[in-house]
């Protein structure tokens, strides 16, 4: 028997001691000020919730930078979707050339993909569309797939089969898909981010489904507790940093007990196992969000081993049985 599972998504909301809780998986917590106004927006985009909040004096000044902010996360939605034939990332994959010359943006974002692969040996792939489909996760219905659709699958996946060129070119082999889903709300909650700060907003956050950067300081982040819904399992303090966690209990479904996910091993075609959720905490939150894949792919020993090698990039891994794990840095942004 199947059993299917969907995101449930809530905000309930106080001020003085001001919670936001997010049933996706984060709660935010900002303390109050006399002389700022919080105004707080929510639209659906990027296949999820996708909230703004922003702190100031200023409500016209405000509500503007909001709206050119989400303006910008529709923006990059519509750049990067594969669900509209007419994006530019399914003329990609549906194109027959060999090469093919992409848009500038998508060939930044392909550069910063890239070296997220080559960091972790290819347990992160934005070259899995076709797999991604075939377990059916662009639906409400996925399904377990047979091994024989798995493996024809993965034919047509693999970062091996994608070549950059410079020149905003790229060599793909026919039919190779790209999906853009393991970090474009990472680039959005960047790009969001941009914006406001470009509009002279100091104190700001932006949520993508639980993919988080703030401007200003004393944000609190709950991280979701991966098997209690609607509980925190760990707080941590964001100044000038992002946060993005990868889980399996975003999208997945059951068959005879066993839990099957959407984050996908490029090697074998099959939901990664051993890891119930990562949380990478880095300055920029879209490679926080690849990371995130990456490592849950990895697995904890290679997982914390690749975030100890890089500078200013923490982690907080759970396994497959509830045991917490943290890189050195991770407690110093824990709230006790």
């Amino acid at each position: 028997m199947i059993k299917r599972f969907k995101k449930t998504i809530s905000i309930l909301g106080w001020f003085g001691l001001f919670v936001v809780l997010f049933l996706i998986g984060f709660f935010i917590a900002k303390n109050s000020s006399d002389d700022l106004k919080t105004f707080k927006r929510t639209q659906i985009l990027l296949g999820t919730v996708v909230e703004i909040q922003v702190r100031d004096k200023n409500e016209k000044k405000t509500d503007d930078a909001i709206s050119k902010a989400f303006a910008e996360v529709k923006r990059i939605d519509d750049l990067f979707t594969t669900f509209n034939d007419e994006s530019l990332v399914s003329k990609i994959n549906n194109s027959t050339d060999t090469i093919i010359e992409v848009d500038p943006e998508i060939y930044n974002l392909i550069v910063l993909c890239d070296s997220i692969t080559k960091l972790s040996d290819g347990s992160f792939d934005v070259s899995l569309d076709n797999l991604t489909r075939a377990w059916g996760f662009y639906t409400d219905d996925p399904q377990l797939p047979s091994k024989v659709v798995v493996d024809s699958a993965l034919l047509f996946s693999g970062w091996e089969k994608i070549k950059l060129l410079g020149e905003n070119k790229i060599e793909k082999k026919k039919n190779v898909g790209l999906n853009f889903g393991a970090i474009a709300k990472g680039y959005a909650v960047d790009k969001a981010i941009d914006v406001l700060k470009k509009l002279g907003i100091k104190e700001a956050l932006v949520n993508a489904g639980g993919e988080i950067s703030v401007l200003g300081s004393d944000w609190i982040v709950g991280i979701q507790h991966p098997r209690e819904i609607n509980s925190i399992i760990k707080k941590i303090k964001l100044d000038g940093y992002s946060v993005a966690t990868s889980g399996d209990y975003e999208q997945y479904f059951e068959v005879n007990g066993v839990r099957y996910h959407h984050i996908l091993d490029p090697g074998t075609g099959y939901p990664s196992r051993g890891l119930q959720s990562v949380t990478i905490i880095n300055k920029s939150n879209a490679f926080a969000d690849g990371l995130a894949t990456a490592v849950f792919v990895m697995g904890k020993e290679k997982g914390i081993k690749l975030i100890k090698g890089l500078n200013d990039t923490e982690v907080m891994i759970i396994d497959s049985e509830g045991n917490l794990f943290y890189s050195s840095g991770f407690e110093k942004f824990l709230v006790k």
